[in-house]
C-alpha cells in the first residue's frame, strides 16, 4: 500500500505531466491532441474581475472573458481556426507557455486538483509586437478509464486588460 507522501507525489507527477503537455500542444498548434486531453463534459472558464480583488463566481449569471461548458465549444473554436474563416486567427500569434509553482492533491480517488501559475508570451507577427498574459490556472483532472483527462480548467488572468484578441491558445 502506498504511503500518503507517495500518493501526493503521484498526484503531482500526473498533474505536471498533463499541464506541461497541454502547454506544449498549445504552443505547437496541435489542436486535435490538445482538445483530446479534455473530457466531453469539460468546463473551460476565464472569469472576469468584479473589482480589484474578486472575480466572478458564476459563469451562468455573471460576465466571463471566456466560457465553454463542454468540450464541444473548444472544438467549434478550433474548427473556425482551421477553416481559416476567422479573421482574428490569420495568422495565429506565436506563443510560449511557461508554468510554475505547481501544486496538486487528490481529494478523492480518481480526481486531482492542480494549482499553478503561468505566463504566456504572445508574439503577433501581423504588427510585430509581443505581450505577456499571466495569472493562475486551476485544473481539475479526472480519471477516464486508464487515462487522466481535464474535467475543468479555470484561468484567472491577473493582467486582464488585453491588448488584442483573447483566445484559448494565448492564455
Amino acid at each position: 500500500m502506498a504511503s500518503p507522501a507517495a500518493d501526493h507525489l503521484d498526484a503531482v507527477a500526473v498533474a505536471a505531466a498533463i499541464v506541461f503537455r497541454e502547454a506544449r500542444l498549445l504552443d505547437a498548434g496541435e489542436w486535435t491532441d490538445w482538445v483530446a486531453m479534455y473530457r466531453e463534459d469539460a468546463v473551460y472558464w476565464v472569469p472576469a474581475w468584479l473589482d480589484e480583488y474578486e472575480t466572478t463566481k458564476d459563469p451562468n449569471t455573471q460576465v466571463s472573458l471566456l466560457y465553454h461548458d463542454a468540450r464541444r465549444g473548444l472544438e467549434e473554436r478550433i474548427a473556425r481556426i482551421e477553416s481559416r474563416k476567422s479573421i482574428t486567427a490569420l495568422p495565429l500569434p506565436r506563443t510560449v507557455h511557461q508554468i510554475s509553482n505547481l501544486e496538486a492533491f487528490e481529494p478523492e480517488s480518481g480526481q486531482i486538483i492542480c494549482h499553478s501559475v503561468f505566463s504566456v508570451h504572445v508574439y503577433d507577427q501581423r504588427v510585430a509586437k509581443g505581450h505577456v498574459h499571466h495569472g493562475r490556472y486551476q485544473h481539475t483532472l479526472k480519471r477516464d478509464g486508464d487515462e487522466w483527462k481535464i474535467a475543468r480548467k479555470v484561468i484567472t488572468l491577473v493582467n486582464d486588460r488585453v491588448p488584442t484578441v483573447l483566445d484559448f491558445h494565448s492564455i
